[in-house]
């Protein structure tokens, strides 16, 4: 069809469209012509998900914001995605999981916070997007139930994702939600996770309707029980539903969901006032009492919508809201010695967090001679509003890091008052992109400005009392550059612009909470990539700078003097031979300070970055037992700078992970058994440093089973 309008002069539709019916009843009689087959490939829709790469353990592509998807060889960004199989073959229970396959991102926290490090800048957990949208996924804590793809885009992202609430200089974390596929599914899956943690999930999916336009997939879970750390209790429950709509010209969906998580005699993070580090304890020892808890509760609502007005324009939007709430008893641990005496103080907290976001987007494809232009005009607005209560009581207590003792429950926390207004924030943007093709999309070439507004508002965290506000507007300017000299191989480069909201002072400072103003980040990067059909690699370098904060001698936050982060990243990707597939990488940064106030701090390494990070897994099919694959992954991080003045460090570490899975069938239903060892050697060591003296211990050897079938 498309070579009979070419042929007749008449233009051919940007997009095929995604089906057609043809009714070819009449009472006229129909000559017969001979069948004439034609061969190409249709366009795909800034929409559409992209394919999964050979191996099936990423995409070929991922979701830029207001771009659209994107295929990795089209795009001018390191980008990383992560697929639903990953998560059910790795047993991925949190992101923090997940992310243990990627060189350039490191976890900065508990586990059950998403608080990471991408390129070594935080990238709070409030931030990270669902959909294409901040402000809809859990602030506390993410369920990947629910999730088909973990998108993950190194470097500054406000041109294309719009103002996040902290406008991390290092990157962005999307997650797509998953739709129904045709296929009919209806999968059963049942789990253990040592101590005693067991749990099962159902996952469902059905299309309907004339060329299966509507569809809608369910996923609900439960799991309960210990875990492999001493009375550390975990139980979480996870209820999504999404629904989508696929017509020939209008494409919608929406979401919404409801989880709650619940873990007691949590383990968190130790503020280090020793001199020097002590020796790690066991990652099975808990100094953290059974009556402390962690409880969460959240629930969200998404829609999305985008519509073809011909064919070369479209317009579409967005809108969601969600509210967390989080109710917490959990002392906060002072290492006093090198002997692993530890103080406790009492920690209570009772927050919620409402949230609203949106976005609206036009889409004008067109063309100036043999230059093709994709131009999409966007604005979002983000919304957010956090109130809290935080008991107060005189309680202390001591303990060891080798010799736990039994605390006791501090008296006097009241939690039965209404919570307080802590803070809230207004972000609204207005973005153009233009990207122009040429030469068969050998050459492509974005150009990008997004204006940003930030609106906040702090009240005391006591009293609720109003304490300051600040106002801020700035111009970001973005350029990325794609070309590929051959076929297999793509050059890019870019150069972003993002107004960040200024640091909060940690809660150990005196001026705890203090926000600062806020500022922009600035990245530099090359790379290539190389795509070999079932097998890539990228290779990248960057530099970001953006302004530093550091806790002075006198335990005062200040933002002063400037970081700068400079890297390597190399990734590789896919099946390297038949029945053989990596994935992992490694990442060298070199992050310093610089321009700190009297030089004090000027070559200092910046905090909680190693120089290198290796993670490397590998998938070996056995050709003599058909079905069966074994696993193995290694994780390897340098040390860590633990003081300001880099005198002290945390140690490297090295961690291997084990696991094998078996593919059958039974009375004709695939099933698949999997099993796992994480930490195998049951290494003992400080895992994460999320802030100059601030460390976690790792968890221990951890043993993890699961069954799937499918009916």
């Amino acid at each position: 069809m498309l070579a009979l309008s070419a042929a007749a002069g008449l233009p051919a539709a940007a997009w095929a469209p995604s089906g057609f019916a043809q009714d070819a009843t009449g009472g006229a009689q129909v000559q017969q012509l001979p069948s004439i087959t034609v061969t190409g490939a249709a366009e795909a829709r800034p929409d559409d998900t992209p394919p999964v790469y050979a191996g099936g353990q990423v995409s070929r592509g991922a979701r830029l914001g207001l771009m659209g998807n994107v295929d990795m060889m089209n795009t001018p960004f390191s980008v990383m995605s992560f697929t639903s199989e990953l998560i059910r073959n790795q047993q991925a229970r949190s992101l923090s999981d997940l992310i243990a396959n990627d060189p350039g991102v490191a976890v900065g926290g508990p586990w059950y916070f998403d608080n990471f490090y991408i390129r070594g800048f935080e990238v709070n957990r409030a931030e990270i997007g669902f959909n294409g949208l901040y402000g809809i996924a859990s602030s506390e804590g993410v369920q990947l139930e629910g999730i088909e793809r973990v998108e993950i885009l190194k470097g500054p992202s406000t041109l294309i994702n719009g103002s996040s609430p902290r406008g991390t200089a290092g990157g962005s974390i999307n997650l797509v939600p998953k739709r129904a596929e045709d296929t009919p599914l209806t999968r059963l899956s049942t789990n253990y996770m040592s101590d005693s943690n067991l749990g099962a999930n159902v996952d469902i999916g059905r299309r309907f309707g004339q060329d299966n336009a509507f569809g809608v997939r369910l996923n609900a879970a439960y799991r309960d029980g210990n875990s492999a750390v001493d009375h550390e209790k975990q139980r979480a429950s996870n209820v999504t539903l999404g629904l989508d709509y696929r017509g020939e010209r209008l494409r919608a969906s929406a979401d919404m969901g409801a989880s709650n998580q619940k873990i007691t005699g949590a383990k968190s993070n130790f503020f280090v006032a020793a001199p020097e580090l002590p020796e790690a304890p066991r990652g099975d020892t808990n100094l953290w009492p059974t009556w402390s808890y962690q409880d969460k509760d959240y629930v969200f609502g998404m829609a999305r919508a985008e519509y073809d007005v011909t064919n070369y324009l479209s317009i579409g939007g967005a809108f969601g809201a969600a509210e967390t709430r989080r109710k917490m008893n959990t002392p906060f641990g002072v290492l006093s010695n090198t002997d692993g005496d530890v103080n406790f103080f009492p920690s209570a907290l009772e927050e919620k967090n409402k949230t609203r976001s949106g976005e609206l987007n036009m889409r004008l494809r067109f063309d100036t001679g043999p230059i093709k232009h994709t131009t999409v005009l966007a604005v979002t607005d983000y919304d957010s509003k956090i109130s809290n209560y935080q008991p107060q009581t005189s309680w202390s207590a001591e303990s060891n890091l080798y010799d736990p003792a039994d605390l006791p429950e501090p008296t006097g926390l009241d939690f039965d008052r209404p919570l307080t207004p802590l803070s809230s924030m207004h972000l609204r943007s207005y973005a153009i992109t233009d990207t122009l093709s040429a030469l068969d999309e050998r050459v492509l070439l974005t150009l990008g400005m997004r204006h940003q507004k930030i609106d906040v508002n702090a009240y005391a965290w006591d009293t609720g009392a109003f304490e300051s506000n600040y106002k801020q507007s700035a111009n970001t300017p973005a350029v990325g550059l794609v070309v590929k000299p051959i076929d297999k191989l793509s050059l890019y480069a870019n150069y972003v612009e993002a107004l960040s909201q200024g640091p909060v002072a940690p809660t150990t400072a005196v001026n705890a909470n203090e926000v600062f103003q806020p500022f922009v980040s600035k990245q530099m990067e090359i790379g290539a990539k190389v795509d070999m059909g079932t097998f890539s690699t990228t290779l990248s370098a960057f530099q970001i700078k953006r302004p530093s904060g550091f806790l002075g001698a006198d335990n005062v936050y200040r933002v002063a003097g400037e970081q700068r982060n400079r890297g390597l990243e190399l990734q590789v990707f896919g099946e390297a031979m038949r029945g053989f597939r990596l994935l992992g990488g490694a990442a060298w940064t070199r992050a310093i300070l610089t321009d700190t106030p009297g030089g004090q701090f000027n070559g200092a390494k910046a905090a909680g970055i190693p120089t290198w990070s290796v993670k490397l897994g590998a998938e070996l099919d056995i050709p003599q037992v058909p079905g069966l694959t074994a696993t193995a992954r290694m994780i390897y991080t340098s040390s860590i700078p633990f003081n300001a003045t880099n005198t002290e460090t945390v140690p490297s570490w090295t961690r291997f992970d084990l696991g094998a899975r078996y593919a059958t069938k039974i009375s004709n239903h695939p099933v698949v058994f999997r099993a796992a060892v994480e930490n195998v050697f049951n290494r003992r060591y400080w895992d994460s440093s999320p802030a100059y003296q601030t460390v976690t211990y790792a968890a221990p050897r951890t043993y993890m089973l699961s069954a799937s079938i499918d009916f």
